[in-house]
Formats: C-alpha cells, sequence, structure tokens
C-alpha cells in the first residue's frame, strides 16, 4: 500500500526507550561507525568531510559561522555530551522508522542526490507517479528553520512542489521556496574563506565551543 503522507515518528516506532539514553552508550553506539576523540572536556570530534556542501551544514551555520569553519579546518564534526546523545537517539529513531517505512509501496530510504560541489542524502523520497516527494526525519537539535531550509533544498533539487518534515508526534509539509538554495553559497563562502568569520560576542558569552574557537582560529 503506497504511502500518501508518512505518519509521526512515535506513531510506528518506540520511541521512549531512547528518552533515558546515557551518554556511554552513546558513545558506544558512534564508536560502532566512527572514531571518537576528546578535544577538550565535554567536546568530542568525528572525522566529517567538508570539501563538499551538503544540506545538513545549515544548522551548523547558522548556529556559528566561525565553527563551521574551524570544524572545516579540523575535518571534524564537534559535539557536546548533549548533542552527542542527541545525535545517536536521532539516529536510532531514524533506522527504526525506515525500516518500518522502507517495506511500504513507493518508498525509497538514503536517497543520494548531488549537484556539483553539493551532496545531500534525503531521509526517504515517496514516489507519486513522475513525481519525487522528499521527506526529512527530525528528532535531534536543531530548529526547525533550519529543517525547512534543508528540505526546501531537497525539494528544489527533486523539482517538486513540496515535501514533508517528520517529528516525533506531528508532520509538517513544507512547499518549496525557489530561493532555498542561496543559503549554499554563504555555507561555500565560509568553508573556502582562507579566514575565519568574525567573532560574535554576543553568541561566544555562553558557548560551550569557545575554549577550541580560541585555539584553532589563530
Amino acid at each position: 500500500m503506497p504511502v500518501l503522507i508518512p505518519p509521526p515518528l512515535c506513531k510506528v516506532v518506540k520511541c521512549d526507550d531512547l528518552e533515558q539514553l546515557t551518554l556511554d552508550e552513546a558513545l558506544r553506539e558512534l564508536q560502532k561507525i566512527d572514531q571518537v576523540e576528546i578535544l577538550w572536556p565535554n567536546i568530542y570530534a568525528v572525522k566529517y568531510d567538508f570539501r563538499r556542501i551538503t544540506p545538513s551544514m545549515i544548522n551548523e551555520y547558522e548556529y556559528c559561522p566561525r565553527l563551521l569553519w574551524i570544524q572545516a579546518k579540523l575535518g571534524r564534526k564537534l559535539l557536546t555530551h548533549r548533542s552527542l546523545i542527541a545525535l545517536i537517539r536521532g539516529r536510532l529513531l531514524h533506522e527504526r522508522y525506515e525500516r518500518v517505512l522502507s517495506a511500504m509501496e513507493d518508498v525509497i530510504t538514503e536517497y543520494k542526490i548531488e549537484l556539483g560541489d553539493m551532496v545531500g542524502v534525503i531521509d526517504l523520497v515517496l514516489r507519486r507517479n513522475e513525481r519525487m516527494i522528499p521527506v526529512e526525519i527530525k528528532s535531534g537539535a536543531a530548529t526547525r528553520g533550519s529543517h525547512v531550509k534543508q528540505l526546501q533544498i531537497y525539494i528544489e533539487l527533486l523539482r517538486t512542489d513540496f515535501g514533508y518534515l517528520v517529528y516525533r508526534n506531528k508532520v509538517e509539509r513544507i512547499e518549496r521556496n525557489p530561493q532555498a538554495t542561496k543559503i549554499l553559497e554563504d555555507i561555500r563562502r565560509v568553508l573556502r574563506s582562507p579566514e575565519p568569520p568574525p567573532v560574535d560576542r554576543e553568541r561566544c558569552r555562553n558557548c560551550l565551543f569557545r575554549s577550541i574557537c580560541n585555539i584553532y582560529s589563530k
């Protein structure tokens, strides 16, 4: 049976058991596929290829362009205690949800799309005759604004009219925005710049990455 509208995450998979995920459990899960380094107390790092632009970089760019630049310089994605747990919780929920939906008609999981120096992997694509409808599963700490922009880039690249954001207890239909891909050029400029973006003192004041930033931006 084809999927007309994707269901909320927790309507089709078990979610509650991951609420108490510990740091040790998350680290063990992450170490199955990544080598985890400790750069600073409570700051973890995993290797990441920043040579190609990905829509998933939008949240990091909007959080702090300077931190994005430093991560690219290191070739590492930086994680705090909290974001590491959120990453693994989200990854496990993704896997459960995709496993259920992949058994249904006209659903493609982990759909890779490339354009020049940009590469992205759409969580799910629903095939509707000649149309491809992107679906992004969101359960982490990124902002809704970043979620929308990322999905709108996929909508634009697939040349369709809308897509779906799937959250734990709701689903949102997001319409096409022809201007969505412009943020990728802003990210590209940051990653290619020989110098880091300027310090935003208001943003830096309570940033957990401040010590790392001070060391690696010199």
